[in-house]
């Protein structure tokens, strides 16, 4: 059986990308975006999904498709191999908690 793991999100803020836990079938990492900030494209996007959870701030995610705003309280899934990118739409910084199944990095 495995340990349970936990984090302040909020105490993470200020970080671009950092991976806070791993397990054989999942991560977490937290990212930060300035204003106007752009993560940097996935070109081939990740094996399996990426959950985003956008605790603060405005996020646009992008794919070749499809572009969406998220903002603060909301939850977008990023399926299997979906190139993207993520920029923050805001004024403010844009906090992140992204889970992937499996883990990406």
């Amino acid at each position: 059986m495995g340990k349970l793991t936990g984090f302040s999100l909020l105490e993470r803020r200020g970080r671009f990308f950092r991976v806070e836990t791993e397990t054989a079938h999942s991560q977490t990492a937290v990212m930060t975006l300035a204003p106007g900030e752009d993560a940097g494209e996935e070109p081939s996007g990740h094996p399996g999904d990426q959950v985003m959870f956008v605790a603060e701030g405005e996020v646009t995610i992008m794919t070749a498709h499809e572009e969406m705003r998220a903002r603060a309280g909301m939850v977008v899934v990023i399926p299997p191999a979906t190139p993207h990118r993520v920029r923050n739409a805001g004024t403010t910084p844009a906090l992140l908690l992204n889970v992937y199944t499996p883990p990406a990095y």
